[in-house]
Protein backbone atom coordinates (compact mmCIF):
# COMPACT_ATOMS: atom_id res chain seq x y z
CA UNK A 1 0.00 0.00 0.00
CA UNK A 2 1.67 2.97 -0.97
CA UNK A 3 1.18 6.58 1.18
CA UNK A 4 -1.12 8.22 -1.12
CA UNK A 5 -3.79 5.38 -1.28
CA UNK A 6 -4.37 5.92 2.58
CA UNK A 7 -6.49 8.92 4.01
CA UNK A 8 -4.32 8.31 7.34
CA UNK A 9 -0.74 8.38 5.61
CA UNK A 10 0.01 11.23 3.31
CA UNK A 11 1.85 10.98 0.25
CA UNK A 12 5.70 10.98 1.74
CA UNK A 13 6.89 13.58 -1.80
CA UNK A 14 4.22 16.11 -0.20
CA UNK A 15 5.03 15.35 3.05
CA UNK A 16 8.95 15.25 3.33
CA UNK A 17 9.06 19.11 1.61
CA UNK A 18 6.73 20.29 4.94
CA UNK A 19 8.03 21.33 8.35
CA UNK A 20 7.15 18.87 11.24
CA UNK A 21 7.35 18.92 14.95
CA UNK A 22 9.07 19.10 16.99
CA UNK A 23 12.13 20.74 15.59
CA UNK A 24 15.63 19.57 16.56
CA UNK A 25 16.04 22.73 18.43
CA UNK A 26 19.52 23.72 17.19
CA UNK A 27 20.51 26.22 14.58
CA UNK A 28 18.43 25.39 11.54
CA UNK A 29 15.95 23.70 13.97
CA UNK A 30 15.42 20.68 11.52
CA UNK A 31 11.84 19.56 11.90
CA UNK A 32 10.88 15.38 12.73
CA UNK A 33 10.08 13.84 8.91
CA UNK A 34 9.99 10.38 9.83
CA UNK A 35 6.53 9.25 9.14
CA UNK A 36 4.35 8.47 11.37
CA UNK A 37 4.98 5.13 13.10
CA UNK A 38 1.78 2.96 11.92
CA UNK A 39 2.55 4.35 8.27
CA UNK A 40 5.90 3.19 8.00
CA UNK A 41 6.73 0.51 5.75
CA UNK A 42 9.16 -1.82 7.62
CA UNK A 43 9.90 -1.52 11.49
CA UNK A 44 12.80 -2.99 12.81
CA UNK A 45 13.36 -2.51 16.91
CA UNK A 46 17.47 -2.96 16.39
CA UNK A 47 17.79 -0.39 14.27
CA UNK A 48 15.32 2.30 16.49
CA UNK A 49 18.03 0.82 19.16
CA UNK A 50 20.67 2.04 16.84
CA UNK A 51 19.12 5.38 16.58
CA UNK A 52 18.39 6.44 20.11
CA UNK A 53 21.96 5.24 20.69
CA UNK A 54 23.79 7.45 18.12
CA UNK A 55 21.55 10.89 18.34
CA UNK A 56 22.28 10.41 22.48
CA UNK A 57 25.58 11.21 22.00
CA UNK A 58 25.95 13.57 18.96
CA UNK A 59 26.47 16.90 20.64
CA UNK A 60 24.95 18.87 17.68
CA UNK A 61 20.53 18.60 18.01
CA UNK A 62 20.82 19.23 13.97
CA UNK A 63 23.34 16.52 13.40
CA UNK A 64 20.93 14.28 15.32
CA UNK A 65 17.93 15.10 14.23
CA UNK A 66 19.27 14.48 10.00
CA UNK A 67 20.42 11.18 11.03
CA UNK A 68 17.53 10.43 13.03
CA UNK A 69 15.27 10.93 9.68
CA UNK A 70 17.91 9.78 7.26
CA UNK A 71 19.05 6.62 8.47
CA UNK A 72 15.57 5.01 9.08
CA UNK A 73 14.46 6.29 5.46
CA UNK A 74 14.94 3.68 3.32
CA UNK A 75 12.73 1.16 5.82
CA UNK A 76 10.24 3.89 6.55
CA UNK A 77 9.27 4.59 3.00
CA UNK A 78 10.87 2.83 0.34
CA UNK A 79 9.80 -0.99 1.26
CA UNK A 80 6.99 -0.96 -1.11
CA UNK A 81 5.85 -4.81 -1.26
CA UNK A 82 7.43 -8.01 0.56
CA UNK A 83 6.22 -12.00 0.47
CA UNK A 84 7.53 -14.94 2.00
CA UNK A 85 6.23 -18.46 0.49
CA UNK A 86 7.21 -21.91 2.46
CA UNK A 87 9.40 -24.40 0.20
CA UNK A 88 9.54 -28.02 0.36
CA UNK A 89 12.07 -27.41 3.32
CA UNK A 90 9.53 -25.46 4.96
CA UNK A 91 11.75 -22.74 4.62
CA UNK A 92 10.26 -19.07 4.23
CA UNK A 93 11.90 -17.94 0.71
CA UNK A 94 11.24 -14.07 0.89
CA UNK A 95 11.34 -11.50 -2.03
CA UNK A 96 11.51 -7.28 -0.79
CA UNK A 97 10.37 -4.83 -3.73
CA UNK A 98 12.32 -1.85 -2.90
CA UNK A 99 12.06 1.53 -4.64
CA UNK A 100 13.97 4.55 -5.13
CA UNK A 101 11.92 7.13 -2.97
CA UNK A 102 10.04 9.54 -5.41
CA UNK A 103 10.06 6.70 -8.36
CA UNK A 104 7.90 3.85 -8.26
CA UNK A 105 10.53 1.26 -9.60
CA UNK A 106 13.21 -0.65 -8.19
CA UNK A 107 16.58 0.14 -8.93
CA UNK A 108 19.45 -2.73 -9.09
CA UNK A 109 22.24 -0.16 -7.78
CA UNK A 110 19.55 2.27 -5.53
CA UNK A 111 18.03 -0.88 -3.79
CA UNK A 112 20.96 -2.40 -2.95
CA UNK A 113 22.46 0.30 -1.62
CA UNK A 114 20.10 1.72 -0.23
CA UNK A 115 19.75 -1.77 2.09
CA UNK A 116 23.49 -1.79 3.08
CA UNK A 117 23.68 0.75 5.95
CA UNK A 118 21.44 -1.81 8.13
CA UNK A 119 23.58 -5.14 6.85
CA UNK A 120 25.57 -5.01 10.30
CA UNK A 121 22.30 -5.89 12.27
CA UNK A 122 20.68 -8.88 10.52
CA UNK A 123 22.37 -11.36 12.89
CA UNK A 124 19.70 -9.37 15.81
CA UNK A 125 16.26 -8.87 13.67
CA UNK A 126 15.47 -11.56 11.60
CA UNK A 127 13.07 -9.67 9.52
CA UNK A 128 16.15 -7.71 8.16
CA UNK A 129 17.81 -10.78 7.61
CA UNK A 130 15.16 -11.68 5.26
CA UNK A 131 14.62 -8.67 3.82
CA UNK A 132 18.01 -9.07 2.60
CA UNK A 133 17.59 -12.21 1.30
CA UNK A 134 14.41 -11.06 -0.38
CA UNK A 135 16.38 -8.14 -2.12
CA UNK A 136 19.01 -10.48 -3.18
CA UNK A 137 16.33 -13.15 -5.46
CA UNK A 138 14.30 -10.07 -6.44
CA UNK A 139 17.26 -8.68 -8.00
CA UNK A 140 18.31 -12.29 -9.60
CA UNK A 141 14.89 -12.54 -10.53
CA UNK A 142 15.42 -9.46 -12.46
CA UNK A 143 18.13 -10.25 -14.05
CA UNK A 144 17.17 -13.22 -15.33
CA UNK A 145 13.93 -11.01 -17.08
CA UNK A 146 16.74 -8.85 -18.82
CA UNK A 147 20.29 -8.50 -17.69
CA UNK A 148 20.58 -4.89 -19.76
CA UNK A 149 17.70 -3.26 -17.53
CA UNK A 150 18.76 -0.82 -14.95
CA UNK A 151 15.42 -0.98 -13.29
CA UNK A 152 11.91 -2.59 -12.60
CA UNK A 153 8.32 -2.55 -12.38
CA UNK A 154 6.38 -4.08 -8.93
CA UNK A 155 4.74 -7.34 -9.81
CA UNK A 156 1.25 -6.91 -9.57
CA UNK A 157 0.77 -10.12 -7.49
CA UNK A 158 3.97 -10.68 -5.04
CA UNK A 159 3.01 -14.24 -3.62
CA UNK A 160 1.94 -15.81 -7.26
CA UNK A 161 5.40 -14.10 -8.57
CA UNK A 162 7.47 -15.60 -5.47
CA UNK A 163 5.89 -19.06 -6.18
CA UNK A 164 6.68 -19.09 -9.86
CA UNK A 165 10.40 -18.14 -9.17
CA UNK A 166 11.11 -20.44 -6.70
CA UNK A 167 8.99 -23.41 -9.13
CA UNK A 168 11.83 -23.00 -11.21
CA UNK A 169 9.31 -21.70 -13.84
CA UNK A 170 10.04 -18.23 -14.16
CA UNK A 171 12.82 -17.90 -16.28
CA UNK A 172 10.98 -20.19 -19.19
CA UNK A 173 8.18 -17.55 -18.84
CA UNK A 174 10.31 -14.33 -19.12
CA UNK A 175 12.68 -15.97 -21.76
CA UNK A 176 9.71 -16.38 -24.12
CA UNK A 177 8.56 -13.07 -23.35
CA UNK A 178 8.16 -10.22 -26.58
CA UNK A 179 8.95 -6.59 -26.15
CA UNK A 180 6.21 -4.31 -25.36
CA UNK A 181 5.55 -1.49 -28.35
CA UNK A 182 7.98 0.76 -25.97
CA UNK A 183 10.94 -1.45 -26.63
CA UNK A 184 10.81 -3.25 -23.09
CA UNK A 185 10.25 -6.28 -21.34
CA UNK A 186 6.79 -7.00 -19.43
CA UNK A 187 8.07 -5.79 -15.93
CA UNK A 188 11.27 -3.53 -16.78
CA UNK A 189 10.82 0.37 -15.92
CA UNK A 190 13.76 1.07 -18.04
CA UNK A 191 16.88 -0.64 -19.60
CA UNK A 192 19.73 1.27 -19.82
CA UNK A 193 22.64 -0.79 -20.08
CA UNK A 194 24.40 0.23 -16.93
CA UNK A 195 27.60 -2.07 -15.46
CA UNK A 196 26.97 -1.13 -11.74
CA UNK A 197 23.53 -2.78 -12.02
CA UNK A 198 24.90 -6.16 -11.99
CA UNK A 199 28.25 -4.90 -10.00
CA UNK A 200 25.63 -3.89 -7.55
CA UNK A 201 23.70 -7.15 -7.19
CA UNK A 202 27.04 -9.25 -6.78
CA UNK A 203 28.08 -6.49 -4.04
CA UNK A 204 24.66 -7.31 -2.35
CA UNK A 205 25.01 -10.94 -2.76
CA UNK A 206 28.50 -11.07 -1.34
CA UNK A 207 27.99 -8.74 1.56
CA UNK A 208 25.09 -10.44 2.98
CA UNK A 209 27.02 -13.84 2.67
CA UNK A 210 30.37 -12.14 4.54
CA UNK A 211 28.50 -10.43 7.12
CA UNK A 212 26.30 -13.52 7.64
CA UNK A 213 27.70 -16.88 5.81
CA UNK A 214 24.45 -17.85 4.89
CA UNK A 215 24.93 -18.92 1.26
CA UNK A 216 21.33 -21.03 0.67
CA UNK A 217 20.34 -18.44 -1.84
CA UNK A 218 23.44 -20.20 -4.08
CA UNK A 219 21.27 -23.16 -3.78
CA UNK A 220 18.47 -21.82 -5.40
CA UNK A 221 18.22 -22.01 -9.49
CA UNK A 222 17.21 -18.76 -9.71
CA UNK A 223 20.25 -16.86 -7.91
CA UNK A 224 22.42 -19.22 -10.17
CA UNK A 225 20.96 -18.63 -13.30
CA UNK A 226 21.39 -15.06 -13.04
CA UNK A 227 24.70 -15.23 -12.34
CA UNK A 228 25.64 -16.97 -15.39
CA UNK A 229 23.33 -14.40 -17.20
CA UNK A 230 25.12 -11.61 -16.01
CA UNK A 231 28.62 -13.25 -17.00
CA UNK A 232 27.62 -14.19 -20.24
CA UNK A 233 26.23 -10.73 -20.96
CA UNK A 234 29.63 -9.14 -19.38
CA UNK A 235 31.55 -11.23 -21.90
CA UNK A 236 29.89 -9.91 -24.66
CA UNK A 237 30.16 -6.49 -24.00
CA UNK A 238 34.12 -7.19 -23.40
CA UNK A 239 33.43 -7.05 -27.52
CA UNK A 240 35.13 -4.11 -29.55
CA UNK A 241 33.11 -2.43 -32.29
CA UNK A 242 34.61 -4.09 -34.56
CA UNK A 243 35.53 -7.33 -36.41
CA UNK A 244 39.71 -8.00 -35.97
CA UNK A 245 40.50 -9.42 -39.10
CA UNK A 246 37.60 -8.34 -41.53
CA UNK A 247 37.03 -4.58 -40.02
CA UNK A 248 32.73 -5.26 -40.22
CA UNK A 249 31.03 -4.07 -37.35
CA UNK A 250 30.47 -6.83 -35.07
CA UNK A 251 26.95 -8.00 -33.58
CA UNK A 252 24.95 -6.56 -30.78
CA UNK A 253 22.54 -7.82 -28.14
CA UNK A 254 22.46 -4.40 -26.90
CA UNK A 255 20.85 -1.04 -28.53
CA UNK A 256 19.41 2.14 -26.83
CA UNK A 257 18.20 4.87 -29.19
CA UNK A 258 15.90 7.03 -28.28
CA UNK A 259 13.95 10.56 -29.27
CA UNK A 260 14.61 13.20 -26.79
CA UNK A 261 15.96 16.99 -26.49
CA UNK A 262 18.38 15.84 -23.73
CA UNK A 263 21.82 13.87 -25.45
CA UNK A 264 22.45 12.09 -22.02
CA UNK A 265 19.52 10.12 -22.86
CA UNK A 266 20.15 8.43 -26.41
CA UNK A 267 23.46 7.05 -27.56
CA UNK A 268 25.98 7.33 -30.10
CA UNK A 269 25.60 5.68 -33.79
CA UNK A 270 22.37 4.20 -33.64
CA UNK A 271 22.41 3.20 -30.06
CA UNK A 272 25.64 1.32 -30.11
CA UNK A 273 27.76 4.13 -28.91
CA UNK A 274 30.90 5.38 -29.42
CA UNK A 275 33.06 2.73 -31.14
CA UNK A 276 35.75 0.88 -28.79
CA UNK A 277 38.53 -1.78 -29.03
CA UNK A 278 39.20 -4.27 -26.94
CA UNK A 279 40.82 -3.84 -23.98
CA UNK A 280 39.03 -6.33 -21.64
CA UNK A 281 37.22 -3.62 -19.74
CA UNK A 282 33.39 -3.66 -20.25
CA UNK A 283 30.98 -1.04 -22.06
CA UNK A 284 28.07 0.90 -20.64
CA UNK A 285 26.27 2.66 -22.64
CA UNK A 286 25.16 4.84 -19.51
CA UNK A 287 26.43 5.58 -15.94
CA UNK A 288 24.92 5.19 -12.84
CA UNK A 289 23.75 8.88 -12.88
CA UNK A 290 21.30 7.09 -15.74
CA UNK A 291 23.02 9.63 -18.04
CA UNK A 292 24.74 8.52 -21.32
CA UNK A 293 28.40 7.71 -21.74
CA UNK A 294 30.22 9.63 -23.79
CA UNK A 295 32.79 6.77 -23.86
CA UNK A 296 31.63 3.12 -23.26
CA UNK A 297 34.69 1.95 -20.85
CA UNK A 298 33.34 3.90 -17.75
CA UNK A 299 36.14 3.36 -15.57
CA UNK A 300 34.25 3.53 -12.11
CA UNK A 301 32.17 1.15 -13.27
CA UNK A 302 34.77 -1.18 -14.82
CA UNK A 303 36.50 -1.30 -10.85
CA UNK A 304 33.36 -1.49 -9.38
CA UNK A 305 32.81 -4.70 -11.61
CA UNK A 306 36.64 -5.70 -10.63
CA UNK A 307 35.91 -5.86 -7.44
CA UNK A 308 32.97 -7.79 -7.36
CA UNK A 309 33.84 -10.42 -9.55
CA UNK A 310 36.27 -11.33 -7.25
CA UNK A 311 33.76 -10.97 -4.37
CA UNK A 312 31.88 -13.68 -6.80
CA UNK A 313 34.85 -15.98 -7.36
CA UNK A 314 35.16 -15.98 -3.73
CA UNK A 315 31.72 -17.06 -2.75
CA UNK A 316 31.38 -19.01 -5.29
CA UNK A 317 34.09 -21.10 -4.47
CA UNK A 318 33.32 -21.38 -0.85
CA UNK A 319 29.62 -22.36 -1.72
CA UNK A 320 31.16 -25.12 -3.77
CA UNK A 321 33.17 -26.69 -1.30
CA UNK A 322 29.94 -26.66 0.89
CA UNK A 323 28.09 -28.64 -1.80
CA UNK A 324 30.60 -30.69 -3.53
CA UNK A 325 28.85 -33.61 -3.11
CA UNK A 326 26.57 -32.45 -5.25
CA UNK A 327 28.49 -32.65 -8.48
CA UNK A 328 26.47 -31.05 -11.32
CA UNK A 329 25.93 -27.86 -9.03
CA UNK A 330 29.61 -27.78 -8.12
CA UNK A 331 31.15 -28.26 -11.28
CA UNK A 332 28.62 -25.44 -11.99
CA UNK A 333 29.95 -23.31 -9.24
CA UNK A 334 33.69 -24.12 -9.82
CA UNK A 335 33.50 -23.34 -13.51
CA UNK A 336 31.30 -19.60 -12.47
CA UNK A 337 33.93 -19.10 -9.93
CA UNK A 338 36.77 -19.59 -12.37
CA UNK A 339 35.16 -17.23 -15.25
CA UNK A 340 34.42 -14.42 -12.53
CA UNK A 341 38.01 -14.80 -11.00
CA UNK A 342 39.61 -14.36 -14.61
CA UNK A 343 37.33 -11.45 -16.10
CA UNK A 344 37.85 -9.68 -12.24
CA UNK A 345 41.69 -9.92 -13.86
CA UNK A 346 41.02 -8.94 -17.05
CA UNK A 347 39.38 -5.75 -16.45
CA UNK A 348 42.14 -4.74 -13.32
CA UNK A 349 44.83 -4.92 -15.67
CA UNK A 350 42.78 -3.37 -18.43
CA UNK A 351 41.95 -0.01 -16.55
CA UNK A 352 45.88 0.59 -15.13
CA UNK A 353 46.78 0.30 -19.08
CA UNK A 354 43.83 2.09 -20.87
CA UNK A 355 42.43 4.11 -18.02
CA UNK A 356 45.16 5.78 -16.19
CA UNK A 357 46.86 9.17 -18.05
CA UNK A 358 48.65 11.43 -17.04
CA UNK A 359 47.92 15.10 -16.12
CA UNK A 360 50.02 18.00 -16.33
CA UNK A 361 49.15 19.36 -13.00
CA UNK A 362 47.83 16.52 -10.75
CA UNK A 363 50.05 13.48 -12.51
CA UNK A 364 48.99 10.05 -12.77
CA UNK A 365 45.30 10.00 -12.04
CA UNK A 366 42.63 7.80 -13.62
CA UNK A 367 40.17 8.91 -16.43
CA UNK A 368 36.32 8.84 -16.31
CA UNK A 369 35.95 7.30 -19.12
CA UNK A 370 38.23 6.11 -22.37
CA UNK A 371 37.54 4.00 -25.67
CA UNK A 372 40.96 2.24 -25.86
CA UNK A 373 41.87 4.16 -28.73
CA UNK A 374 43.47 6.91 -26.27
CA UNK A 375 40.47 9.23 -26.13
CA UNK A 376 39.48 9.94 -22.45
CA UNK A 377 37.25 12.36 -20.50
CA UNK A 378 38.68 13.84 -17.58
CA UNK A 379 35.38 14.96 -14.99
CA UNK A 380 33.28 12.91 -12.23
CA UNK A 381 30.09 12.62 -11.51
CA UNK A 382 28.48 12.53 -7.90
CA UNK A 383 26.63 8.98 -8.50
CA UNK A 384 28.56 5.85 -6.87
CA UNK A 385 30.45 4.28 -8.45
CA UNK A 386 32.49 7.58 -9.41
CA UNK A 387 36.22 8.15 -9.31
CA UNK A 388 36.08 9.87 -5.74
CA UNK A 389 34.83 6.57 -4.70
CA UNK A 390 37.10 4.26 -5.52
CA UNK A 391 38.75 4.10 -2.37
CA UNK A 392 35.53 3.10 -0.93
CA UNK A 393 34.94 0.33 -3.32
CA UNK A 394 38.12 -1.10 -2.48
CA UNK A 395 39.22 -1.00 -5.96
CA UNK A 396 42.22 1.13 -4.63
CA UNK A 397 43.91 1.45 -1.08
CA UNK A 398 42.72 5.08 0.14
CA UNK A 399 45.97 6.03 0.51
CA UNK A 400 47.48 4.97 -2.74
CA UNK A 401 49.19 8.07 -4.77
CA UNK A 402 46.63 7.80 -7.92
CA UNK A 403 43.73 7.93 -6.44
CA UNK A 404 45.01 11.12 -4.20
CA UNK A 405 46.12 12.52 -7.24
CA UNK A 406 42.45 11.71 -8.73
CA UNK A 407 40.87 12.61 -5.80
CA UNK A 408 42.65 16.28 -5.45
CA UNK A 409 41.25 16.45 -9.31
CA UNK A 410 37.61 15.82 -9.01
CA UNK A 411 37.20 17.77 -5.83
CA UNK A 412 38.84 20.77 -8.08
CA UNK A 413 36.99 23.12 -10.21
CA UNK A 414 39.61 21.07 -12.65
CA UNK A 415 36.87 19.17 -12.58
CA UNK A 416 33.88 20.49 -14.99
CA UNK A 417 31.66 19.06 -12.93
CA UNK A 418 32.34 20.48 -9.40
CA UNK A 419 30.35 23.60 -8.76
CA UNK A 420 30.99 26.17 -5.54
CA UNK A 421 28.74 28.92 -4.26
CA UNK A 422 27.57 30.55 -1.18
CA UNK A 423 25.11 27.95 -0.76
CA UNK A 424 27.06 24.95 -1.10
CA UNK A 425 29.54 22.79 -3.12
CA UNK A 426 30.54 19.40 -4.42
CA UNK A 427 30.37 17.28 -7.63
CA UNK A 428 27.24 17.27 -9.77
CA UNK A 429 26.62 15.98 -13.07
CA UNK A 430 24.97 16.63 -16.42
CA UNK A 431 21.74 14.53 -14.86
CA UNK A 432 20.56 17.53 -13.46
CA UNK A 433 22.38 20.49 -14.62
CA UNK A 434 25.28 22.95 -13.92
CA UNK A 435 25.30 24.80 -10.60
CA UNK A 436 23.61 21.35 -8.69
CA UNK A 437 26.12 19.94 -6.42
CA UNK A 438 25.24 16.63 -4.79
CA UNK A 439 25.08 16.37 -1.12
CA UNK A 440 26.17 12.28 -1.84
CA UNK A 441 29.48 13.92 -3.20
CA UNK A 442 30.21 15.19 0.02
CA UNK A 443 28.99 11.58 2.05
CA UNK A 444 31.97 10.36 0.00
CA UNK A 445 34.30 12.59 0.66
CA UNK A 446 33.61 12.29 4.63
CA UNK A 447 34.52 8.54 4.19
CA UNK A 448 37.42 8.55 2.16
CA UNK A 449 38.55 10.75 4.67
CA UNK A 450 41.37 10.63 7.10
CA UNK A 451 41.35 14.43 7.90
CA UNK A 452 39.25 15.73 10.57
CA UNK A 453 38.99 18.87 9.01
CA UNK A 454 37.55 17.46 5.69
CA UNK A 455 35.27 15.25 7.28
CA UNK A 456 33.94 18.50 9.43
CA UNK A 457 34.27 20.67 6.38
CA UNK A 458 31.41 18.04 4.71
CA UNK A 459 29.21 17.57 7.30
CA UNK A 460 28.55 21.41 7.53
CA UNK A 461 27.94 21.64 4.13
CA UNK A 462 25.27 18.69 4.23
CA UNK A 463 23.97 20.76 7.45
CA UNK A 464 23.36 23.96 5.66
CA UNK A 465 22.11 22.33 1.95
CA UNK A 466 18.81 20.52 4.06
CA UNK A 467 16.71 23.88 3.26
CA UNK A 468 15.03 23.10 6.57
CA UNK A 469 13.58 19.94 5.21
CA UNK A 470 15.56 17.75 7.32
CA UNK A 471 16.89 15.37 4.65
CA UNK A 472 19.46 14.64 2.52
CA UNK A 473 18.18 15.88 -1.31
CA UNK A 474 19.76 14.52 -4.74
CA UNK A 475 21.25 18.05 -5.46
CA UNK A 476 20.97 21.65 -4.18
CA UNK A 477 21.71 24.67 -6.17
CA UNK A 478 25.25 26.12 -5.30
CA UNK A 479 24.34 29.88 -5.60
CA UNK A 480 20.76 30.59 -4.68
CA UNK A 481 17.22 29.67 -4.34
CA UNK A 482 15.34 30.31 -7.83
CA UNK A 483 12.10 30.44 -6.23
CA UNK A 484 8.37 29.63 -6.41
CA UNK A 485 6.49 26.26 -5.80
CA UNK A 486 8.43 24.44 -8.36
CA UNK A 487 11.87 25.16 -8.12
CA UNK A 488 13.63 25.63 -4.41
CA UNK A 489 16.88 25.42 -4.56
CA UNK A 490 17.25 21.32 -4.81
CA UNK A 491 16.18 18.58 -6.61
CA UNK A 492 14.21 15.45 -4.83
CA UNK A 493 13.48 16.16 -0.93
CA UNK A 494 12.65 12.23 -1.20
CA UNK A 495 16.11 10.56 -2.06
CA UNK A 496 16.27 7.52 0.13
CA UNK A 497 19.46 6.05 -0.92
CA UNK A 498 21.71 9.46 0.07
CA UNK A 499 20.03 9.26 3.16
CA UNK A 500 20.90 5.65 3.71
CA UNK A 501 24.44 6.93 2.55
CA UNK A 502 24.79 9.56 5.00
CA UNK A 503 23.59 6.95 8.02
CA UNK A 504 26.43 4.79 7.09
CA UNK A 505 28.76 8.03 6.86
CA UNK A 506 27.70 8.81 10.57
CA UNK A 507 28.00 5.51 12.01
CA UNK A 508 31.94 4.94 10.57
CA UNK A 509 32.57 8.60 11.82
CA UNK A 510 31.24 7.38 15.40
CA UNK A 511 33.00 4.03 15.45
CA UNK A 512 36.31 5.86 13.96
CA UNK A 513 36.49 9.35 15.13
CA UNK A 514 33.95 9.97 17.60
CA UNK A 515 35.67 12.62 19.41
CA UNK A 516 34.21 14.51 15.88
CA UNK A 517 30.45 13.98 17.27
CA UNK A 518 30.33 13.06 20.83
CA UNK A 519 29.52 15.55 23.63
CA UNK A 520 32.27 16.60 26.02
CA UNK A 521 33.06 14.64 28.75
Amino acid sequence: MSFASSTSCPDYVSYSKEFHEPGSGGLFNLPFQRPLESCRKFTSAVIESVISNITSKIDNLDLGRLFTNSFPNTLDTTISQTACIVDNSHSCVPLAFIITGDINAMWLRDSANQILPYLPYVHQDIKLKKLFLGAIYMQAHFITMDPYANAFNGPSDMNALSTSIFNNSAGDDFNRMEKRASGLKEGVWENKWEIDSLASFMSLSYRYWNQTKDNSFVSDTVWVDAVEILLDTLKKEQQPTFEPSSGKVMETDYLFLKTSDRPTETQYNGGRGQPVRYTGMVKSLFRPSDDATVFPFFIPGNAMLSVELDHLSTLLLSSFSASASENRQGERLQRLAAESAKMSTEIREAIYKYGMIDHPIYGKIFAYEVDGYGSFLIMDDANIPSLLSLSYLGFVDQRDPVYQNTRKLVLSKDNPYYFAGPRASGIGGPHVGLEYAWPMSQIVRMITSDDDQEIMESLNIILNSTDNTGLIHESIHVFEKAGGDDNVGYTRSWFAWANGLFGQAILKIMSEKPHLLTKSQ
